[in-house]
């Protein structure tokens, strides 16, 4: 610095700071966030209200039956899936005990034929 002063590291970085167009952060603690207020008052069920007594009357006659005829095909649908689902972890549970059991009646096959010959190659008295 001219004339023997020097700088503190303060200024230093302020003066950096603004030579490249850094906004500087202040140490002192934010402020705190508004509180959340109650949404769903007076004014906004009454907002509501309207609108729907607006989309009653803009919709023709018909459109509820068609609804309800749409909603009924989902549910059938979804009810389909679930058999469908259920049925398919029946056949994995069917198949499942099917190698179980079969692995068991190999196993015990084995195990026979091994004992016969075992017993085919001992000595008879």
């Amino acid at each position: 610095m001219p004339g023997g002063v020097l700088a503190t590291s303060g200024e230093v970085g302020k003066a950096s700071e603004e030579a490249y167009g850094v906004l500087t952060v202040s140490n002192k603690i934010a402020p705190a966030a508004p509180k959340r207020r109650a949404r769903g008052g007076k004014a906004s069920r009454a907002r509501r209200l309207e609108n729907f007594r607006q989309h009653k009357a803009a919709a023709p006659a018909a459109a509820p039956a068609i609804k309800w005829e749409q909603l009924a095909h989902g549910l059938l649908r979804q009810q389909r899936a679930t058999l469908r689902d259920g049925a398919r972890a029946a056949w994995v549970r069917m198949r499942a005990a099917r190698a179980k059991i079969g692995a068991a009646v190999r196993s015990a096959w084995r195990c026979r034929s091994l004992l016969a010959r075992h017993l085919e190659s001992l000595p008879t008295a």
